[in-house]
């Protein structure tokens, strides 16, 4: 999940509504609804209204839920269907629609997503004015143009992640914490078409690199944060992943500048 949530994530409340959203019980109600075409999210809405009181004047903790949903249907390779979808009952505005089954990928299709990224990040940014590049979500989020410097620091990151599978045995690769370095960087000072012009220059890069990993070589791995295995194969899906939210989020952050709510 995005480390925008990490501080939350740490707090009491962050860790009650982590083990109520985050179990394979609730990963079926959310499947069962995507397949009526409904919003994931409606699943706990009931628990939410009954046991969590003061979820509901907390911005922050509405899109830490919306945001944990999503990242167990990304787990689960759901993909988006509708960002904006009706949530029943009332408690969230929108809610995101997933697809009714989970969406097998190949390395080459996810190689294609990764490489179109920045289109996609250009196509959402063009949407807003350029005094509202660095207009902040309500609740807890980046810009648009943190997401853009964001996303193009990370590709670094992901490079210098592969180059040491490639060449060293169980490497270990250090998370990232991106709300600090958006902070110690600051991001909220630099030019967002410079960033997109990085990002997709060294996207194309990134790409290029795995393109060039030979299949047999695609099963080195290194070790998450010393613990856990991440074969190239894996960090391919976890890059699209991050896309994808920074990618939903973005979009969330365009309806909302474009309808005054920001």
């Amino acid at each position: 999940m995005h480390s925008r949530f990490d501080e939350f994530r740490r707090l009491p409340l962050g860790q009650q509504l982590e083990h109520l959203i985050d179990t394979p019980e609730r990963y079926l109600e959310y499947a069962a609804l995507s397949r009526a075409t409904v919003p994931a999210v409606t699943a706990i809405v009931h628990d939410l209204k009954d046991r969590f009181a003061e979820v509901s004047g907390n911005m922050t903790a509405k899109q830490f839920c919306g945001a944990l949903v999503a990242d167990i249907m990304r787990r689960h390779n759901h993909v988006l269907v509708q960002e904006r979808g009706r949530v029943p009952g009332g408690y969230f505005t929108f809610g995101t629609v997933w697809s009714p089954t989970p969406v097998p990928v190949t390395f080459e299709v996810l190689l294609s997503a990764l490489d179109q990224m920045p289109q996609q990040i250009a196509v959402a940014i063009a949407q807003l004015s350029d005094g509202q590049w660095g207009a902040l979500p309500c609740g807890t989020g980046f810009s648009a143009l943190e997401h853009t410097c964001h996303l193009r620091d990370l590709d670094t990151v992901y490079k210098e992640r592969l180059e040491a599978i490639l060449t060293l045995e169980a490497p270990v690769l250090p998370g990232v914490n991106g709300t600090l370095l958006a902070v110690e960087r600051e991001y909220c000072k630099q030019d967002l078409n410079e960033a997109l012009t990085n990002f997709r220059l060294g996207r194309g890069s990134l790409v290029e690199a795995f393109i060039n990993v030979s299949e047999a070589h695609r099963k080195r791995y290194g070790l998450f944060d010393g613990v856990k295995r991440m074969t190239i194969d894996d960090l391919v899906r976890d890059i699209h992943q991050h896309d994808q939210t920074h990618l939903q989020e973005l979009n969330e952050l365009v309806a909302e500048l474009l309808s005054g709510g920001a």
